[in-house]
């Protein structure tokens, strides 16, 4: 998601966008602007700039640049790589001002420009300025040229047929996510017997247990994984939930006949057993709503930018 800060810098600059991002060439130089998910505690606004390669002397020279106009510029943390330099604005209370964005835009500019650091507006593979183009890779803006382009478009396509040869199939991940399941089914059951309606807490374990276990037996990624994986976690919370009861009238010195039996016509426990599940599913959602809206898909990804 692009937030409305963002938006408005790449309106104003005539920059490009990716799914949560938007990026471009400011004077010459490039940026990428990005903002942390909504799930995302505290908020925080990313700020990337393209260096191209950076000697050790210029490293520490921009660094100490930095440090010394931290408080100035506002920023919370920053990472200097090789090609870039990553700033995080973190908003606790107040969000980060365009005036900020654009301060440390100039400020940066500037001490590209002292320190005689090539402008970004060519190929950022193999520095050519001819028949280049905005790209979207993995969500970040780059410009490549169309040979580079292609190079890495075919690099991504081996690595996802290799990746899609070694998983298996949604069959194999749907029981790997519920085997995963199993101890915090276990450990739910066990809490209930002790702690009655804490145990509930354990569906939020359970739905990460889902998604571990997923990914662990190489379950193949498809449109339909979200919602195996989904279906997992209520197969096992319902589980639960009935060992649950079961076993709390055990507890109480029924057979475990009986206790099936009690639980089907007593509506005192039929209903601490709808209670729980309102409870368990409020905090598995939780989960689900990360996994279907927020998640992303793992799958290497280049195409051409869309303009703002």
């Amino acid at each position: 998601m692009i937030f409305p800060k963002a938006k408005k810098i790449a309106k104003e600059l005539g920059w490009y966008k990716t799914k949560d991002s938007v990026f471009g060439l400011y004077k010459g130089y490039f940026f990428n602007v990005s903002d942390a998910s909504l799930v995302t505690t505290p908020q925080f606004k990313l700020v990337t700039a393209t260096t191209g390669s950076l000697t050790e002397e210029q490293k520490l020279h921009i660094k100490t640049e930095l440090n010394t106009n931290k408080k100035k510029l506002k920023f919370t943390h920053f990472e200097i790589s090789d090609h870039a330099i990553f700033f995080k604005f973190v908003e606790n209370v107040t969000l980060t001002q365009l005036k900020t964005v654009y301060a440390l835009f100039d400020f940066l500019v500037d001490l590209f420009k002292k320190l005689n650091l090539p402008e970004q507006n060519h190929c950022h593979s193999c520095g050519k300025d001819q028949r280049i183009n905005y790209y979207d890779l993995n969500d970040n803006g780059i410009i490549l040229c169309d040979r580079c382009f292609s190079q890495e478009d075919r690099r991504f396509y081996e690595i996802e047929k290799e990746r899609i040869s070694k998983e298996k199939n949604y069959l194999t991940g749907f029981l790997g996510a519920l085997l995963f399941s199993v101890p915090g089914i276990i450990l739910w059951v066990l809490c209930a017997v002790y702690f009655e309606r804490l145990a509930s807490g354990m569906a939020f374990v359970i739905a990460i247990l889902g998604i571990l276990g997923y990914d662990y037996f190489k379950g193949l990624h498809g449109k339909l994984t979200k919602y195996i994986i989904v279906l997992t976690n209520i197969i096992s919370i319902i589980i639960a939930n009935v060992m649950t009861v079961i076993t709390l009238l055990v507890k109480q010195g029924l057979t475990i006949n009986q206790a099936i039996h009690e639980f089907q016509a007593n509506d005192a426990a039929k209903d601490f057993f709808y209670q729980s599940m309102i409870i368990s599913f409020i905090l598995a959602f939780l989960v689900w709503i990360w996994l279907l809206f927020f998640n992303k898909d793992n799958k290497l990804m280049i195409q051409s930018a869309e303009k703002f």
